[in-house]
């Protein structure tokens, strides 16, 4: 072995490491990492690594971080491999998504039959419940009641590993000195922009599922995916935006500010940003704005 492949393969076993000790403290935060770790390593090795620590997580008795884990590892996972493949960047998202929330429906499913004395719904939705009860003490939510929404804010979760993965991907390559070889059908997070169909098939959900309709299923069913729409527009507003600052060149500090100023005080102005977007084309106009100065 010469030394530049001891060298990548050290790397690599580093990379490992981190994005499963940043994965099991932080959960999906660990995403860049795995997004990292998914197109670098062979792919014998990504999901041998990930069954192991499923197992080792529910040997530990942490059942509910294995399940997050192994959901986020499965959806940056399949994304990976369709990349590679050659599958078109929204179709190969959906697959994944739809990968990672049905891996963790059959898990939870597994863990709750096999683990007597344990009522890991019920865990799961604890927190949820205390966190949305805190938010709106005057009007209590019941666990039953955010159960029915459960897919969707797990997708939801799912779409923010996928974002992070994308968005600080080539920083943890330059961090591990890992070469990325590029994809024709892969994603440049900059020019990322939800497909028409999404649009609207959000904007009909959002409707049926806020005006109330009496038909129980469709409300559910419509506002799981507002859910998981919200995230979508969350993302797309905070590519627009950092698109715009090195357009205009905006300073390291003064970017700084405002995307902590953004992420903290002014979130759903990025969604609003992200929604009119899909009209505006903020981006388009730019690009023809400075062509012409």
């Amino acid at each position: 072995m010469d030394v530049i492949q001891k060298n990548k393969q050290t790397n690599l076993f580093w990379l490992a490491l981190t994005s499963v000790l940043v994965s099991v403290a932080f959960s999906f935060l660990g995403a860049p990492f795995l997004r990292a770790f998914s197109v670098s390593a062979k792919p014998k090795v990504f999901w041998t690594a990930g069954v192991l620590l499923v197992i080792a997580l529910i040997v530990m008795g942490m059942t509910l971080p294995s399940v997050y884990i192994g959901a986020i590892w499965m959806t940056l996972g399949i994304y990976s491999e369709l990349e590679k493949r050659g599958v078109n960047w929204r179709a190969a998202g959906l697959i994944s998504l739809i990968s990672g929330v049905v891996s963790a429906a059959v898990l939870l499913t597994l863990l709750t039959r096999f683990l007597a004395g344990q009522n890991l719904i019920s865990d799961l939705l604890q927190p949820l419940q205390t966190a949305m009860n805190k938010a709106f003490p005057e009007d209590p939510i019941e666990a039953s009641v955010i159960a029915s929404y459960l897919p969707g804010i797990f997708a939801a979760t799912l779409f923010m590993a996928m974002g992070l993965g994308f968005i600080l991907e080539t920083k943890i390559n330059q961090i591990f000195n890992i070469q990325r070889t590029r994809v024709a059908s892969g994603l440049k997070w900059l020019e990322f922009r939800l497909p028409d169909a999404f649009i609207w098939v959000s904007l009909f959900a959002a409707f049926f599922g806020l005006i109330g309709i009496n038909q129980p299923i469709v409300e559910k069913v419509a506002l799981n995916i507002v859910i998981v729409s919200v995230v979508a527009f969350f993302f797309q507003g905070l590519v627009v935006v950092e698109f715009m600052t090195r357009a205009f060149r905006l300073g390291s500090f003064s970017k700084t500010i405002l995307f902590i100023f953004l992420l903290l005080q002014a979130a759903p102005a990025l969604i609003l940003v992200g929604l009119i977007d899909y009209w505006a084309d903020f981006r388009q106009k730019v690009r023809k704005k400075i062509k012409a100065n």
